[in-house]
């Protein structure tokens, strides 16, 4: 039986939630795979600021303005995961991305051969999505497979 894959794109927003809530219970009626993905947006600096390099020095680890932008990237996508399995989702996997949000979405999808995309209406950027266009539109419009906006 060839698996059914469903990638669901969060920001970690209450719109995203509703979209994983969504996800799962598709994953869990057609036994397929569900895909959280949260695509960072920032990579930041490699260099240790002035505020973290006094946390080095206390707590004798080096952070970077990467590792924390890194760091919340992927407790994102871990907490998205681990609510898609309490809502009942067999088989959850996380992942984070790097770059522009519709496009890494797509392109995961694209490259990991989704049959569904799942993603919230409006996330955390709702004024500049009414500027430039919600990542959710741009999704649905450049999209390789079905794509279903939760609102």
């Amino acid at each position: 039986m060839k698996r059914y894959l469903i990638l669901c794109a969060t920001d970690g927003s209450d719109a995203a939630q509703k979209a994983i809530e969504f996800a799962a219970e598709l994953a869990r009626e057609k036994l397929g795979e569900l895909l959280v993905l949260h695509v960072q947006q920032t990579h930041g600096s490699e260099v240790v600021t002035q505020g973290l390099k006094q946390f080095e020095r206390v707590e004798n680890i080096r952070v970077t303005e990467a590792d924390m932008f890194r760091g919340e990237a992927e407790r994102i996508a871990a907490e998205g995961a681990r609510y898609a399995q309490e809502c009942g989702a067999p088989r959850v996997q996380s992942l984070v991305a790097e770059g522009d949000p519709a496009r890494r979405i797509v392109e995961t999808a694209k490259e990991r051969g989704a049959g569904l995309i799942v993603i919230g209406s409006r996330g955390l950027g709702d004024l500049q999505g009414l500027l430039l266009g919600s990542v959710s539109h741009k999704v649905a419009h450049l999209a390789p497979c079905t794509c279903v906006i939760v609102r």
